[in-house]
């Protein structure tokens, strides 16, 4: 399988190896910025300069003459440019053949990871269970669904995960609105709807009448008893919301392998168990007074500078109330996930096609005790507003002696949906102050629902679509890409005419590329490669090379947890892909039998490429549209 930064690089140390520097990078040839000198380029004769005491381009000419005594695999020539730039040109003539063969013969693991193998788990979505879901959590869902493919993709075992806070305040909140404020759905309300309504209007009756306060608190203490009907009946609304997201979340292709149930973790006594346990090691402690006053705490601990706390306060895992903040559940959970809390559920099926399921009931049990948990690596999808528990998790978990589990303990943090102004103003939200962005909030009812995204999504490409099957691929692959496209750290300044965009850097352009290459092999009969390449154009050129990046760019977007890397590379693949079809002439006109078959193979390996890019990122390909 050819590597050609791997090729290049490791010939251009071998024959720099002797020139008695040891200031070399492991891998010292990039992608060349300017195509006039070169495919790849290495300025590995700078860094040499300082140590060898001699000019670099000395050095590059020095490095170039032993390199053309033996060319690496692949390499037409080797020149030296500018003050001491050593440059790469490829032999397309023998990479060709090779690149086409490994597009067509990859398997399911593309970039074969040499640490694989070691279970991974995977958290992502964890919707509050008390509403509709809306884009900021299909964003969550969307990057934590395509991590999960990526690192398959790299031959980790993944199990993904999708933790239920069924104990939550805002489960009790909507429980308030209908069992005290007689809230009900309108005609024709989904249950998720009303419930997303329903919290609203609770919150809002909270500030206009402070009393009702009381009922949260009287409800949440009995849903966290986990008796009576009040615990039952906040099982129930969220076992009806979790269908409703499940279902959402499937027309976006995000599925799961396991829904852990907070509830579960309380009834079993993990978290009692995982509360003792830091007890008796005092890892954390109940201050006597100040603002912590009868809580149980971990404490901030000023000898570890890494691990700093939000403001370098204690963090509270019991309230003084005797109720178990998030947190404090979130530490028994992450002990389980790594198999060392020395407790585990019971395990069913959601239902006969969905997910696996906890359960405290072992009497409901369906599936093998051992299968699930027991992690050597975790990765949470949360958004950075939840950086502070994050590390109060990971803290917690290095001072019960898990150092090794707290350091395979990653949070990948991502920035949060924001309305643009014109949709915070479709949405009715006040925008007089003239900022550049709103927030979302469920509190006040302030989302873009994802399930209403993506049907405005299939009205939006109904037209394009020959089918309704179609439009809710390509609705799902716009919104979808939409939201992979950002890179974490980028805000999402949500908009609907970007959102719904079906040309340019978009999904339903990446679904039309990959159609139109399954268009072209539609209407030419295979051919072999020829024996001998004909010389390639320009285009054809940069497709061999963006082919032949492609298991590099798996690894470099797995290993660094980056669906944005992945998407930007499927554009770039889909555009030159896109030129080369606009400059060609087309395939069953070519009398050349020799360049049919190369420009018919090379269509196919780009066909089957893109296939697999959609995949990775949660699209599934369409052959016709």
């Amino acid at each position: 399988m050819p590597d050609l930064q791997e090729i290049f690089s490791r010939a251009l140390l071998e024959a720099a190896g002797g020139l008695g520097s040891d200031a070399v990078p492991d891998l010292a040839v990039e992608p060349s910025a300017l195509s006039e000198v070169g495919d790849y380029s290495s300025a590995l004769a700078f860094r040499m300069a300082g140590v060898l005491k001699r000019p670099p381009r000395e050095i590059a000419r020095e490095i170039a003459r032993r390199l053309g005594e033996q060319p690496p695999a692949h390499c037409r020539e080797i020149t030296v440019s500018g003050a001491g730039y050593i440059n790469f040109r490829i032999d397309f003539g023998s990479l060709t053949p090779a690149v086409i063969g490994q597009a067509l013969s990859l398997g399911a693991v593309i970039s074969p990871d040499p640490t694989a193998g070691a279970k991974v788990i995977v958290e992502h979505t964890a919707t509050n269970p008390n509403k509709a879901a809306h884009v900021g959590h299909l964003r969550n869902a969307c990057i934590g669904d395509t991590v999960a493919r990526l690192l398959r993709a790299r031959g980790h075992q993944v199990e993904v995960q999708n933790y239920i806070d069924d104990t939550g305040v805002q489960v009790a909140d909507v429980l308030v609105g209908i069992r005290h404020l007689g809230l009900s759905a309108r005609d024709g309300e989904t249950f998720d709807r009303f419930c997303s309504r329903a919290y609203v209007e609770v919150c809002r009756r909270y500030e206009a009448e402070p009393e009702l306060v009381q009922l949260r608190a009287q409800t949440l203490r009995q849903i966290e008893d986990r008796e009576g009907e009040v615990a039952v009946a906040a099982k129930e609304l969220a076992s009806k919301i979790v269908d409703a997201h499940l279902q959402t979340m499937a027309r976006a292709g995000v599925g799961y392998d396991l829904l852990t149930w907070e509830s579960d973790i309380i009834e079993l006594g993990f978290l009692g168990h995982a509360l003792d346990w830091m007890q008796e090691a005092g890892v954390i402690r109940q201050p006597a007074e100040g603002p912590f006053r009868g809580c149980w705490v971990l404490p901030h601990d000023d000898t570890s500078e890494e691990q700093e706390l939000a403001q370098g306060e204690a963090k509270v895992l019991v309230k003084s109330d005797g109720v178990a903040t998030y947190t404090g559940k979130d530490v028994a959970y992450h002990l389980w996930k790594f198999g060392v809390l020395g407790l585990d559920f019971a395990y069913r099926l959601w239902s006969p096609q969905g997910p696996a399921t906890t359960t405290a009931d072992p009497e409901l049990a369906q599936l093998a005790p051992d299968r699930f948990g027991r992690a050597a690596r975790v990765v949470n999808v949360i958004d950075q507003r939840q950086a502070a528990p994050q590390v109060v998790v990971k803290e917690a978990l290095r001072r019960l002696g898990f150092e090794t589990q707290s350091a395979a303990l990653y949070h990948l943090a991502y920035e949060v949906v924001a309305l643009s102004p014109s949709a915070a103003t479709a949405l009715g939200v006040d925008t007089t102050e003239g900022k550049a962005r709103y927030a979302l909030s469920g509190r006040q009812g302030i989302d873009v629902g994802a399930d209403d995204l993506l049907d405005e999504a299939e009205r939006q490409v109904q037209s394009k679509a020959r089918d309704r099957t179609v439009a809710a691929r390509l609705a799902a692959s716009a919104v979808r890409y939409y939201l992979l496209r950002f890179g974490l750290n980028s805000i999402i300044n949500f908009d609907f005419g970007e959102a719904l965009r079906t040309s340019g850097d978009t999904g339903v352009y990446l679904q039309y590329a990959h159609a139109r290459a399954c268009g072209i092999l539609a209407k030419v009969d295979a051919l072999p490669m020829p024996a001998d390449v004909p010389q390639l154009s320009a285009s054809e050129e940069v497709l061999v090379k963006l082919l032949e990046r492609f298991p590099r760019v798996v690894a470099e977007a797995a290993d660094g947890l980056s669906p944005s890397t992945l998407a930007s590379y499927t554009f770039t693949l889909a555009t030159s892909f896109n030129d080369f079809y606009e400059h060609s002439d087309r395939l069953y006109q070519l009398q050349d039998e020799a360049l049919r078959g190369l420009r018919r193979s090379l269509v196919d390996a780009t066909r089957a490429t893109l296939a697999r890019c959609l995949e990775l990122l949660g699209l599934i390909p369409l052959g016709r549209i």
